[in-house]
């Protein structure tokens, strides 16, 4: 359908960040990269391109990559792609006091996103804040089963596993 969309209007921003997401999920950074790019070509304030850059860029210097995160941040700062790419590099980096306060900030804007939630879970949990943790894994399954689940990209399984460990 995105293709399909593409081929009538090639600089469909929607249609490039639907793809990018899509390879991005299949493991396919680079292809994933290339979508980002052209998104923000046509649009080069999408905060979701912006953060699909950074995402996709690779880990080569995490601290540019921030850097670029907080810059996009300041000009947007309730960005939830722009929060949750920041939570993500954060986590990479085992800083999980900071992905904690970014997957906050995302999840504040918007609370019925479920891998929102799970990614605050888990650095709550990393964090050994189990009570929190486990109230924030049972919202990120809420909401998962809120939308019928498809495109919550956690094993739901293995969040009612972890509550149950977390709260005896």
């Amino acid at each position: 359908a995105y293709q399909q969309l593409l081929r009538g209007d090639p600089k469909s921003t929607d249609a490039l960040l639907g793809l990018a997401t899509i390879a991005a999920r299949r493991g396919d950074s680079g292809r994933a990269h290339s979508y980002y790019l052209l998104a923000l070509e046509s649009n080069p304030n999408d905060p979701t391109a912006q953060a699909g850059v950074v995402q996709t860029r690779g880990q080569s210097d995490p601290t540019q990559s921030e850097s670029r995160l907080k810059t996009a941040l300041g000009s947007q700062p309730d960005s939830p792609a722009l929060l949750f790419a920041l939570g993500k590099l954060c986590a990479r980096e085992q800083r999980w006091g900071d992905a904690q306060q970014a997957y906050f900030r995302a999840d504040s804007t918007e609370p019925d996103n479920a891998d929102f939630s799970f990614n605050l879970a888990g650095s709550l949990d990393q964090l050994h804040q189990d009570k929190l943790a486990a109230q924030y894994y049972q919202m990120a399954l809420n909401a998962a089963e809120g939308s019928g689940g498809s495109h919550a990209g956690f094993d739901r399984s293995q969040v009612q596993k972890r509550i149950q460990e977390l709260i005896p």
